[in-house]
């Protein structure tokens, strides 16, 4: 005879009414227990839930399926489960008192029905064999490809690597076996910003890498995986991936048996079976997320998967910390006297990161292989990083290092920065005046056409690239480039998009990225308000943001100054007030200097002043056109 759900719990003490709410969350009237209709009213309601279509279906997909077979001979058959599986259908309000023994709702029943026998034994036989998977794999993989990105990689139109840059990613990469992993995990860290387009060449972007947690970036790109539209790669519907990854973690410990698994979940959601079988999967295997057997009959999800979906789908980090403990250290490296690096991958990415700035990547396994040189320090040092810590990277002390890496090292000491390149302006500013006199007599360095404004400081008046041609003379100048830091407490406002708007400025700022550019100015005057010492830092990290920088020799400030007023530029000015006891950043455009006074148009106060000399600490050409109106004031 078939019951339904409301003859059925009408059976049930108030106690076990309590348990299956609380366990299928079903609300629960209010005061149901102080009115004569009260029981009346919750059995009305426990009814409407439990017969619920998305309700009943969750319920069951979340049982094994052994609980599953169980139910449904129980339903068919009236053959009692064990009391283990009892007890837990009991619970679920599943099975209910009939009076006399055990039954089964006729909706609970129905729904069975529509399971086949065959998709409900999804539970792997005891004893198969799953290949072992390696841990952090997902992770290492995209942390290979940032490592490979760091040089620089060229792209087509597309955005996809190049077919010979493909060959870079992979090349002695155990990481990535195929292209289209390889393009995939590319297209994933891409779209998550963690690599920068730059004239058909994407490369690294360090900053917003290394501003995040070391599981941030398998956590956002695992996010990815499972929300983005990856119809180029053969995958799924996004929604079928996200639906099997949960079903996959309520199974978390078991092995399944793939085809009656799959049709047990399309069952319940309208499965892309066969590209679910063929792409999906292996996918999840060959990044050690799932473990299965050959040809993927048998699968579990690995520890490594486990924690990336319960991150994901259950937005608990604080739950899965344990699990990223690896990634918060620094393994041991060894550092030959043949100058190759050898250090564990399974890391923390941002130091490998960093030591791929210094060196070249030649393989990915479970040692990572570095190559130093001296064309790798000099790329480290254009990238931001200073001569001090290109050692400290490298070892623990000076006297740790091979003799070869510190010949490189004096050397570089020796001579970054013998020559300095202002390219907004087209200044060079040389070491010695001698060496001023020396650039001007070099013949690969005619077509700079070098005109002297200083014993030190010679103007581009050529169109030749005087960085590129003065390191082709051998010479080494001060980088350009430098690494971002973040200067706001909640890491919303990262420094490397001032190190974006750097490049802008060099070649002229874009009228569309002044609210940008607002913000950057008002960011640095509330830090060189609030806190010198981290002004100074960001100063000394982002010098071509450098708003006044080290002390200048008042001949060469009265030179730029006379400079930018015969080309009518505006500069920027670190300017200590009469009356103020810290610096203020000014922007103006100088005019012309009388005795000790420079009369400019200040863009503070949109009027023209007066600025004592003396009180000027530092000054910076802009590749920004001034403007001189005629009134004027005393600035003091």
């Amino acid at each position: 005879m078939a019951f339904t759900h409301y003859q059925l719990l009408a059976n049930c003490s108030d106690e076990q009414l309590r348990t299956i709410c609380e366990r299928r969350r079903l609300p629960i009237p209010l005061r149901w227990e102080d009115e004569a209709e009260g029981r009346v009213r919750l059995l009305k309601t426990m009814v409407f839930h439990l017969e619920d279509h998305k309700r009943l279906s969750d319920t069951l997909a979340d049982l094994d399926s052994g609980s599953l077979v169980a139910l449904k001979h129980l339903a068919n058959e009236g053959t009692l489960p064990d009391a283990p599986v009892l007890e837990t259908l009991r619970g679920l309000g599943l099975i209910l008192p009939d009076g006399e023994g055990w039954a089964v709702a006729e909706r609970v029943a129905d729904a069975l029905d529509d399971f086949d026998d065959g998709a409900l034994n999804f539970q792997a036989p005891e004893g198969v064999k799953l290949r072992a998977a390696e841990p952090f794999r997902f992770s290492l993989a995209l942390t290979s490809v940032l490592l490979r990105c760091v040089a620089g990689l060229r792209v087509l139109k597309g955005g996809l690597p190049a077919k010979k840059e493909l060959g870079q990613l992979m090349q002695r990469n155990a990481m990535l076996q195929e292209e289209q992993d390889a393009t995939l995990l590319f297209t994933l860290l891409h779209r998550l910003g963690l690599l920068w387009s730059r004239e058909g060449r994407v490369e690294t972007l360090l900053p917003a890498v290394t501003s995040h947690p070391p599981r941030w970036v398998a956590e956002r790109a695992f996010a990815s995986l499972l929300e983005h539209d990856l119809k180029a790669w053969g995958m799924p519907p996004a929604e079928d991936r996200h639906f099997l990854m949960q079903h996959l973690l309520e199974r978390r410990g078991q092995a399944l048996a793939v085809q009656p698994f799959l049709a047990f979940l399309k069952t319940l959601h309208p499965l892309d079976e066969e590209r679910t079988r063929m792409v999906f999967l292996p996918f999840l295997g060959r990044m050690g997320i799932i473990q299965g057997d050959e040809g993927y009959t048998h699968l579990r999800l690995t520890e490594h998967g486990e924690a990336l979906a319960h991150e994901y789908l259950l937005r608990d980090l604080k739950g899965t910390a344990a699990h990223w403990q690896p990634l918060e250290l620094d393994q041991p490296m060894v550092l030959q006297p043949t100058l190759e690096l050898l250090t564990p991958l399974l890391q923390n990415p941002h130091r490998l990161l960093q030591l791929a700035q210094l060196a070249d990547v030649e393989a990915l396994d479970a040692m990572g292989t570095f190559r130093v040189s001296h064309a790798t320090l000099v790329r480290a040092l254009d990238a931001g990083v200073l001569l001090e810590e290109l050692g400290q990277r490298l070892g623990a002390s000076t006297q740790t290092l091979p003799q070869p890496l510190l010949q490189l090292l004096e050397d570089l000491s020796r001579r970054v920065g013998e020559v300095e390149v202002h390219q907004g302006v087209r200044l060079v500013r040389a070491r010695t005046a001698h060496l001023a006199d020396e650039l001007k007599l070099r013949p690969e360095l005619a077509p700079l056409k070098l005109a002297t404004l200083s014993d030190t400081v010679l103007e581009v008046r050529g169109d030749g690239n005087a960085h590129a041609l003065l390191k082709q003379a051998g010479f080494m100048p001060k980088p350009g480039r430098f690494l971002a830091l973040s200067v706001d407490s909640d890491e919303k406002f990262y420094l490397w998009a001032l190190a974006a708007l750097a490049f802008v400025d060099e070649k002229g700022m874009n009228h569309h990225l002044e609210p940008v550019q607002q913000m950057v100015r008002s960011a640095l005057q509330k830090l060189h308000d609030e806190d010198p010492a981290l002004y100074q830092e960001v100063q000394r990290r982002i010098p071509m943001l450098h708003l006044g920088g080290e002390d200048q020799l008042a001949e060469e400030v009265q030179r730029i100054l006379e400079y930018a007023a015969g080309h009518t530029l505006m500069v920027e000015l670190t300017y200590l007030p009469p009356a103020a006891h810290r610096t203020q950043l000014r922007r103006v455009s100088p005019r012309t200097i009388q005795e000790d006074h420079l009369l400019a148009f200040c863009h503070l106060h949109q009027e023209e002043m007066a600025f004592r000399l003396t009180r000027i600490q530092g000054v910076k050409l802009l590749n920004e056109r001034g403007w001189t109106p005629a009134n004027h004031s005393q600035a003091g």
